[in-house]
């Protein structure tokens, strides 16, 4: 990411490349105010029509994991693109799906239905592979979980949208995922249900 520090007598540094205008025609003054801009102000307190956290699009291909707490972590230190690969075809993971947008409180990613839901207590792992990112161990509750209309009438693959929200995150995870926002996001805009 090509950042451009803009530094003045009295202000801290701004990232003029992830700054963009807002709906309101103002610009933000630092990412992380982006990042904390909505943050509701209780666990209890929800805004009707908007969503606690802003989204943001990742810039680059990163994946949701799924996996029962008894399984262990990937092991990919180190690891070329391909083992990367192989750890996670071996992984015993209940879901895999591509992250559409993500947030402070939570994601939404696409998988394909395996047909054997589990009931094993899972956590969310993160991984952006490109970027050797991983981020594990994330506990979650879902949101919605709902199967997406089919091209093709009869298809017997079966697309799903899952909506996670992150539940009591570590420092380091909190710490490990908005550096991850910081780093790889891209504000969405989009304003919809609270996630």
């Amino acid at each position: 990411m090509n950042n451009i520090d803009v530094i003045s007598p009295g202000h801290s540094p701004q990232i003029a490349d992830a700054v963009r205008l807002l709906e309101d025609m103002r610009a933000p003054g630092r990412i992380d105010d982006l990042l904390n801009r909505d943050v509701c102000a209780s666990v209890g307190q929800t805004r009707i029509g908007h969503r606690c956290h802003r989204r943001f699009q990742l810039n680059g291909i990163a994946f949701a994991m799924i996996r029962p707490v008894s399984t262990e972590p990937l092991k990919i230190s180190g690891k070329s693109m391909g083992g990367i690969g192989c750890a996670v075809y071996n992984a015993r993971l209940s879901k895999l799906g591509k992250i559409d947008n993500i947030s402070m409180g939570g994601l939404m990613f696409h998988y394909i239905s395996s047909r054997s839901p589990s009931s094993q207590a899972a956590v969310l792992d993160i991984l952006f592979a490109e970027r050797g990112f991983y981020l594990a161990g994330m506990p979650y509750k879902t949101i919605s979980d709902v199967a997406i209309p089919g091209d093709v009438p009869g298809d017997p693959i079966e697309m799903r949208l899952v909506r996670l929200q992150f539940q009591q995150l570590n420092r380091h995870q909190f710490l490990k995922l908005r550096d991850f926002i910081y780093n790889h996001g891209a504000e969405n805009g989009a304003t919809d249900t609270k996630v």
